[in-house]
């Protein structure tokens, strides 16, 4: 009989079966697309509504990550003058590669509410009309009167209006329209690059540590790329564990992936009689 990894891996090598696993139809709320988003994307300034559908657009079985290691020096001269200069050197260390079971690389279509950013208006005033200290306050609540009266020696308001120029600059950023799901405006597109670790038998902590073992790795690599939204990309790989759902408690699968998703690891749970092709 053939193990799980073995079974796992003909199964998920499906494009269609990825798909279908990784979205199940019905899956309303996305939560393992959305913990390979926020692996993969600062999402700070942007708010996923929904995701609408994603597609497989090619997979790598057994890609071969090499660990490199980082190596840092000081280079000190004393002449003809003093300089410092700190090296670092990332050089191939003897050790054993890290094989990530599947590579899977992703577009995820999904309905999304981006913060417009920008200031929409910047006006700067001089202020110096004041005539009492409560007034110069009230003009600039952000600061500890006090405080800068005694570090400056000042003793009057003649003295600290003759010492400075006061300017107050207010911003008034862009407000956003109300939020429409469905104008095609708030549709994007994300490539998401997963890479997947099977772990058989059920391991919580192995699937953690191998899949910061990968993040580790990579971290060096190239992220993805954005395509429709102005967001930044943090990291090259998603992580995905996918494990044997065999005797395993539904309370328990459920538990391990809010666990996972919290590490901002993506989990699949599979039960082997059902991983055939056709299925």
């Amino acid at each position: 009989m053939a193990s799980f990894r073995d079974q796992a891996l003909l199964a998920l090598s499906d494009p269609a079966q990825l798909e279908a696993r990784l979205l199940p139809a019905g899956d309303t709320d996305g939560q393992r697309i959305r913990t390979m988003l926020a692996a993969t994307y600062d999402l700070s300034a942007a708010r996923v509504d929904r995701i609408q559908s994603i597609q497989v657009e090619a997979v790598t079985l057994q890609h071969l990550l090499v660990p490199v290691a980082r190596r840092t020096a000081e280079w000190t001269q004393l002449v003809p003058e003093y300089t410092r200069t700190e090296l670092t050197m990332r050089v191939p260390e003897p050790t054993a590669p890290i094989w990530v079971d599947l590579l899977a690389q992703l577009h995820v279509n999904v309905v999304t509410e981006v913060d417009p950013g920008g200031a929409e208006a910047v006006l700067t005033r001089s202020i110096d009309d004041f005539t009492t200290l409560d007034e110069f306050r009230a003009h600039f609540r952000f600061i500890d009167l006090d405080e800068f009266l005694a570090r400056h020696h000042i003793a009057t308001v003649e003295e600290l209006r003759a010492a400075f120029d006061y300017l107050v600059t207010e911003v008034r950023l862009r407000v956003p329209p109300p939020f429409d799901p469905d104008d095609p405006v708030n549709a994007h597109s994300l490539a998401v690059t997963v890479a997947a670790l099977i772990v058989d038998p059920f391991d919580l902590a192995g699937g953690l540590r191998a899949a910061r073992l990968v993040l580790e790795v990579a971290r060096d690599l190239t992220g993805s790329a954005p395509t429709t939204m102005p967001i930044e990309s943090t990291a090259a790989y998603a992580t995905a564990v996918v494990f044997p759902a065999t005797g395993l408690d539904p309370g328990l699968i459920a538990d391990v992936e809010r666990l996972y998703a919290l590490e901002g690891v993506a989990t699949l749970f599979l039960n082997p009689t059902l991983l055939n092709p056709t299925s």
